[in-house]
């Protein structure tokens, strides 16, 4: 085994992780912005907690911090364009909104149209990890379209779910034998 030496040995292992791909938008001070996200995930239930991590050096980090609400996007299979265009460096908020299809919630934060999913949050909490933040969302709405697929990266290109795998029992040699009449 390979002992981790730096970020860019850690970077190739996580490559071959099939991540979902979300954009986070938020509302701050009347400006929007959003932010191509590849680490969301589930933490809590109770109370129904999200996570994610963010680039201290972009320019959602600050943004993101002082807002009080943001929307978490789970794009569809058919929505890398999405990605591709909320992940483009210093973009200024109206050209990352520009052609971009989006309605506003009540809080008038940015929901894109389309999207697998929704999740509504409010900041929760910021925790230092590095050169990211982890940052926590407590989830006060969501929607879900399910008719559709998600979108995945991995191994630095998108994919769509493919077919399901057989669960094969660890003890189907023991189950074949027992279940044998005598």
């Amino acid at each position: 085994m390979r002992q981790i030496i730096d970020g860019e040995d850690l970077r190739a292992v996580m490559r071959h992780v099939p991540s979902p791909v979300t954009v986070v938008t938020a509302l701050r001070e009347g400006q929007v912005r959003g932010v191509t996200i590849g680490s969301f995930t589930s933490v809590s239930l109770d109370p129904p907690l999200i996570s994610f991590n963010l680039e201290k050096a972009s320019q959602m980090h600050g943004f993101l911090k002082e807002a009080l609400r943001f929307n978490v996007h789970v794009l569809a299979n058919d929505q890398a364009h999405l990605s591709a265009h909320f992940a483009t460096p210093d973009l200024t908020s109206e050209a990352q909104f520009k052609g971009v299809a989006f309605d506003v919630d009540a809080h008038h934060v940015p929901m894109l149209q389309e999207v697998l999913a929704v999740l509504q949050c409010t900041s929760y909490a910021f925790y230092d990890a590095g050169d990211h933040s982890l940052v926590l969302g407590h989830v006060r709405g969501v929607a879900v379209d399910d008719s559709k697929e998600p979108l995945l990266y991995v191994n630095r290109a998108y994919m769509s779910v493919g077919e399901a795998v057989t669960l094969r029992s660890l003890f189907s040699p023991m189950n074949r034998l027992s279940s044998k009449s005598p």
